[in-house]
């Protein structure tokens, strides 16, 4: 048996509290006979196959999201509309003045990045995107080294709010804020940009985005396909309509064959709100 095959699996899953994964045994082959259970931070594998022995628990840390929401009281609005009040405290370090260096100049004119529509770090050097709620109320921020530096993403509060950038109607869910404040920046009104700030969607995520949205656009990076599909079918159940957008690139590169692909979705979008009026 190799024991590689099953652990780099299970690693590629990132699955989150309570999730199952079912696939084909990387041991034995068998199809659909492999099962992989995140149990409060006990991974729970093992094959069904008659006389294929792989089966076992290892222990891992639960990720961060997880753990706050397995310690909130309750996961009920009345406790998502609190995490909606909860003020981002100020701190020295975080300035609204930018500092003229050549580097956060060049990382700026790189991503396209106003000025004026983020912060700055000066102590770990980051450029720092503050989150907003829809309401406009500053409960987190996150931001992103500079120099890439580890951690190259920096969460400073713990509000499970998104990172959005953007006023339209139709969220486009990414990864990063940088994807997130891309799409806010080209398309303008017709589109939001929304950064899970990872690839995990919680439960928060989920009333926030079904509160405020109709119409989402899953659009992670290439490398979370599978998550991507997944994420859009959980929303279904709770938006009108959560389509698929799989991408080349990043969308905080804005290739042209990507925007286009999402233009095409939100034109789509447009079309069968027209066809509901008129209908």
């Amino acid at each position: 048996m190799s024991h590689a095959r099953v652990t780099a699996l299970i690693n590629d899953l990132d699955l989150k509290s309570e999730q199952t994964h079912r696939c084909n045994c990387p041991s034995c082959g068998g199809k659909n006979t492999f099962t992989v259970t995140n149990s409060s931070g006990n991974i729970l594998y093992n094959c069904y196959k008659a006389g294929c022995k792989v089966s076992g628990a290892v222990r891992c840390n639960m990720d961060v999201q997880s753990i706050k929401e397995k310690l909130m009281p309750t996961n009920t609005p009345e406790s998502y509309e609190e995490a909606l009040q909860a003020k981002f405290p100020e701190s020295p370090f975080i300035t609204c003045m930018k500092p003229k260096s050549d580097d956060v100049q060049a990382f700026l004119v790189k991503w396209n990045i106003n000025p004026d529509d983020v912060m700055y770090d000066i102590r770990q050097d980051r450029i720092v995107f503050p989150v907003f709620t829809k309401t406009g109320v500053h409960v987190d921020a996150v931001g992103r080294s500079i120099y890439n530096r580890q951690p190259k993403w920096l969460r400073y509060a713990s509000s499970p709010v998104p990172y959005i950038h953007g006023k339209g109607r139709v969220a486009v869910i990414v990864e990063d804020a940088i994807s997130a404040y891309t799409i806010g920046e080209i398309l303008g009104h017709r589109a939001t940009g929304l950064a899970l700030l990872g690839t995990q969607l919680t439960g928060f995520h989920k009333w926030y985005i079904g509160h405020y949205y109709d119409n989402v656009i899953v659009a992670l990076d290439p490398d979370a396909g599978d998550k991507t599909v997944a994420i859009a079918k959980e929303l279904r159940n709770i938006v009108k309509d959560a389509k698929v957008l799989r991408i080349e690139d990043d969308l905080k590169y804005a290739k042209e064959r990507d925007i286009n692909k999402l233009e095409e979705l939100l034109w789509a979008e447009v079309r069968g709100q027209k066809k509901e009026l008129i209908g």
